[in-house]
């Protein structure tokens, strides 16, 4: 009957551990199989071959001459035990011993025996001797509940079943015959081994003499591991791990191929360790200032692998939550996605690296962003307000990316410009909420991200503008490879990315006063981009760097979302990303591949350092900057400007007589800085008056026109109609220094006028608009005048 049933199954019928090992295949987790035993299936090809001799020499040396059941040495042990009552003896061939683990069959008794003797003719017929054996050694006991070669070799050895010595492969061959008497995680077990060993030694010796010398070192005491001293490191990484695994893919996996169980993260177990050293260290230092938890993941830029995950300071430290991981939690991420709206602002042709920003109070449509130490610093270049991260030039940025983006989107062919909601969502941000939840607040910490998705990010610049996801399993399939591979998407451009991380290496390091490996040989020096981050109300500090090959982001904070003062990017995280840096580099050299400058479209442009405008002669101090060709917003300061001065009156000559005058340079601030200026009491001298007999067209023609800054011309201002009839409008215009008064009109109709002069007076006047269509124009005493359209409407 027996010889009739198909072939039976004799791998995935029962659940497997699952292995998880380092990328060195160091040992970081092997965990229970679903029935509470150690089991790891492993083929026959990666068995030691002195294994497999061994325990065939002990346990069946006529293995390949009988059919699978070995009759006569069954008639002895029968007449034995049966006829004669004497010791019991056994006859089971390894073929019936897999017929027994197979189908639990009691062989003890009589009936079992016969059971065991049919199922292993069953067996026989079905499989190969090679196969069997292989079976046997996965489905063979190795003391306590240890299953299988590939776990008990793992278990005890702390190696691959292909990687057993001789003496651990005639140690391990005994154990399966009386596994609870010879567990070799006990002293007894080992005595009973002991025992056990010498009528296989003497066997082996005979059928192998040639190995007389390796077998002495059979008998040479070996360092077995207990299975309750098994490694449970990177904790945080590994869970991680296993969640990007399949979902039918669990720690008590079902599934039957050896790569079903046997996982190769990505990780360096040896650095991890370090680094999680160094962050221990460091929060334990600095618990007086309320340290006590932290998280930093280490991710390397050119193969995306995460090489360090710590998600705590403590996994098993309950009162700072340690088992939650920090690297995959979302947490407001407060400056530290500014580099992202710049490289935008790159590429929009917004900005280069020294154009002049403004750093000035401002309002967008209720919104006033301030800076962290509260005020403000006028002008500013990109470089310097990226490095000092001031919150208004970012707001600005991204405001003038969606009225770029609301410009083009209305032409007939519209050039794509990704405002930084859309820059976001292309990268993948999960758990985004509709981009009028953030307003222009997003930059600033206002949405949520995971130091992973950060780290993802900023490895884009490294890759210049490509976006890859981060690996954490170091083997994959070809179908993930390409899978991986099509992920990769540009999201700037490489001119874009580098003059980013350019910038970010200026940001000098928080002990220091100049950047860190920033010099003027920096091409060929290992050089350090990196930005901090502080979320509102104090609770989240982050610090995230670009550091040769690799990515490294650190965050300290306390996972209640409790706020502590001390919790600033700067001083708090930054200390500890340079200790961990220093680790990283220290451990292991990073080969830092120079981005070379003529592999991009960028170009050396000389500019005036303080307005970050093309260079001319008046400008106090030259300096260079990288730009875009075609691209960079490269225009001509009118800033500085040469002006004749009467020898005698000191005011300003029209006819350029170098009898009667001499030349002067002035700064011509716009009235915005004039103000700004004011308030922090720095003197600017202001420019001399115009002599009498100057004409208005030689005034006109040297200033600039006003630029509107409120109304803002792409907003609609809604009236409660409900409620009252009009809305209040401030009106603010940034005016020439020539200027002394602008005169404001709505519809040609006059509104009111603001002094120049007083500088003092920072209040801006207010229009009380009525709902309708408006032509807004502002004009300043000179003549000259700018105008933008404005839409009040009533909403019930």
């Amino acid at each position: 009957m027996y010889l009739l049933l198909p072939k039976p199954n004799l791998a995935n019928y029962q659940g497997y551990s699952v292995a998880i090992f380092d990328r060195n295949d160091q040992l970081l987790r092997i965990s229970l199989a679903r029935d509470d035993r150690y089991r790891l299936y492993t083929p026959i090809d990666d068995i030691a071959e002195h294994l497999q001799r061994a325990t065939i020499l002990y346990e069946d040396q006529n293995y390949y001459a009988h059919s699978g059941v070995d009759y006569p040495a069954l008639v002895r042990a029968f007449w034995q035990t049966y006829v004669l009552q004497e010791r019991r003896i056994g006859a089971s061939t390894i073929v019936m011993q897999v017929a027994r683990l197979r189908w639990n069959i009691p062989s003890q008794e009589l009936s079992g025996k016969i059971e065991q003797i049919f199922r292993a003719l069953q067996l026989a017929r079905h499989y190969s001797k090679k196969e069997l054996l292989e079976a046997y050694l996965n489905l063979a006991p190795y003391g306590g509940n240890i299953q299988g070669i590939g776990a008990a070799s793992l278990i005890y050895f702390d190696k691959p079943a292909s990687a057993l010595s001789l003496a651990e492969a005639i140690t391990l061959a005994v154990v399966p015959q009386n596994p609870n008497w010879r567990n070799p995680s006990t002293s007894k077990g080992i005595a009973a081994i002991a025992v056990a060993k010498e009528p296989l030694l003497e066997r082996w010796l005979a059928q192998y003499p040639r190995t007389e010398a390796a077998l002495r070192l059979a008998n040479v005491p070996l360092f077995v591991r207990k299975a309750k001293n098994l490694p449970y490191s990177a904790p945080h990484f590994v869970q991680h791990l296993l969640s990007q695994q399949p979902q039918n893919f669990a720690m008590s996996s079902s599934q039957s191929t050896a790569s079903g169980q046997k996982i190769k993260g990505t990780i360096d177990l040896k650095l991890q360790n370090r680094l999680e050293e160094v962050l221990q260290a460091y929060i334990t230092q600095n618990q007086s200032r309320g340290f006590n938890n932290a998280s930093a993941l280490l991710l390397n830029s050119k193969t995306m692998h995460i090489e360090a995950m710590l998600g705590s300071a403590d996994f098993d430290n309950a009162s700072i939550q340690g088992q939650v991981n920090g690297t995959t939690a979302k947490r407001s991420p407060g400056s530290t996605l500014k580099p992202f709206v710049y490289a935008l602002a790159i590429d929009a042709g917004l900005i280069h690296p020294m154009t002049m920003l403004k750093d000035l109070p401002k309002k967008y449509a209720g919104f006033a962003p301030e800076n962290f130490g509260k005020g403000f610093v006028g002008p500013i270049s990109a470089q310097d307000a990226l490095i000092r991260s001031r919150n208004v030039p970012a707001v600005e940025l991204q405001s003038q990316l969606l009225k770029r983006q609301a410009l083009l989107s209305s032409q007939a062919n519209p050039e794509k410009v990704l405002t930084f909601y859309d820059f976001l969502k292309a990268a993948g941000i999960t758990q985004l909420r509709e981009r009028d939840f953030y307003g222009l607040a997003l930059a600033l910490g206002g949405g949520e991200v995971t130091m992973l998705e950060l780290t993802e990010l900023y490895a884009m610049i490294a890759n210049l503008g490509a976006h890859k996801r981060a690996v954490s399993t170091y083997w994959v399939s070809a179908e993930e490879v390409k899978s991986n591979a099509s992920d990769k998407h540009n999201l700037v451009s490489p001119e874009a990315a580098f003059l980013v991380f350019d910038m970010l290496t200026k940001n000098p390091k928080p002990d220091a006063p100049t950047a860190f490996y920033n010099g003027p040989d920096r091409e060929n020096k290992h050089q350090v981009a990196w930005k901090t981050g502080t979320s509102w109300a104090f609770r989240d500090a982050w610090a995230v760097a670009i550091s040769g090959d690799y990515v490294l982001a650190v965050w300290i904070g306390n996972f209640t979302g409790e706020g502590n003062n001390a919790f600033i990017g700067r001083t708090a995280a930054g200390p500890l990303l340079f200790k961990l840096l220093d680790a990283v580099n220290r451990y292991q050299s990073t080969q830092f591949d120079p981005i070379r400058l003529q592999q991009l479209d960028l170009k050396w442009v000389d500019i005036c350092k303080t307005t970050g405008d093309l260079y001319k002669s008046e400008c106090p101090e030259k300096s260079k900057t990288l730009f875009i060709p075609g691209v960079s917003p490269i225009k001509t300061a009118n800033i500085y400007r040469k002006l004749w001065v009467d020898n005698i009156t000191g005011l300003r000559r029209c006819d350029q007589n170098s009898a009667l005058a001499k030349q002067k340079i002035y700064a011509f601030w716009p009235t915005e800085f004039q103000s700004l200026f004011a308030q922090a009491g720095v003197h600017i001298e202001k420019p001399p008056r115009f002599m009498p007999n100057c004409g208005f067209d030689d005034i006109v023609a040297e200033g600039d026109k006003p630029q509107i800054i409120s109304p803002q011309s792409l907003l609609n201002y809604v009236v409660e109609s409900s409620l009252k009839s009009i809305v209040s409008i401030p009106l603010q215009a940034n005016a020439d220094a020539q200027a002394s008064y602008l005169y404001w009109f709505a519809n040609g109709q006059f509104i009111g006028n603001n002094d120049l002069s007083d500088t003092s007076n920072h209040t801006p006047l207010i229009w009380k608009a009525k709902t309708g269509d408006y032509e807004v124009q502002v004009s300043d005493d000179l003549g000259r005048s700018a105008s933008v359209s404005v839409q009040v409407q009533a909403v019930k």
